[in-house]
């Protein structure tokens, strides 16, 4: 995806949705340490002392073409972001999966952001030869949940007790997206 995306949410914001460039490194590590301290981290492994990657890191990953960047923003603030990480490129049998993550400032969550992402992934996972997408969610995330099942994603299994939040186990769920049959 080499084009910007403009819409407007459902609240009437309007957002350009766009790879990310080595220029925005310093709005992301904004947006993570904002998006650290807000309550959707802990359905996600953005806890809020998670170090954050360096520049050259980061810069590196949105380069590379086994993975795939994108951000929200509402002018110049990056309000979230989605990746998708093709797994074991090199395998044979396995190379043509990808994993996939999205992440929202809570004030932008509910508006159409995470089902824009979720196509651009998709698009972005079709023209690279991927065959099935995966993503993890926390089971009491019931909106990223309810998102991906609305995306055509299905629960294929649950790994239990993975993080231990606000004094219980949470479990995760396992969905995927096959993208041919």
């Amino acid at each position: 995806m080499n084009r910007v995306i403009k819409f407007k949410t459902k609240n009437g914001k309007n957002i350009t949705i766009r790879r990310l460039r080595d220029t925005d490194y310093v709005a992301v590590t904004k947006y993570f340490k904002e998006f650290q301290k807000g309550p959707g981290a802990k359905w996600t492994w953005w806890y809020p002392t998670r170090p954050l990657k360096t520049q050259e890191q980061m810069t590196r990953a949105w380069a590379d073409e086994n993975q795939f960047f994108v951000a929200a923003f509402d002018r110049d603030k990056v309000v979230g972001v989605a990746s998708a990480h093709k797994k074991q490129v090199d395998n044979p049998w396995a190379g043509r999966m990808a994993t996939t993550g999205t992440t929202l400032l809570e004030k932008y969550t509910s508006n159409g952001i995470g089902t824009k992402f979720k196509q651009i992934v998709e698009k972005w996972a079709r023209d690279n030869n991927v065959h099935k997408l995966q993503a993890e969610v926390r089971h009491k995330n019931v909106r990223s949940l309810g998102n991906l099942m609305k995306q055509g994603y299905e629960i294929v299994g649950i790994m239990r007790d993975t993080a231990f939040i606000d004094g219980e186990w949470q479990h995760e769920y396992i969905l995927e997206k096959i993208l041919e049959e």
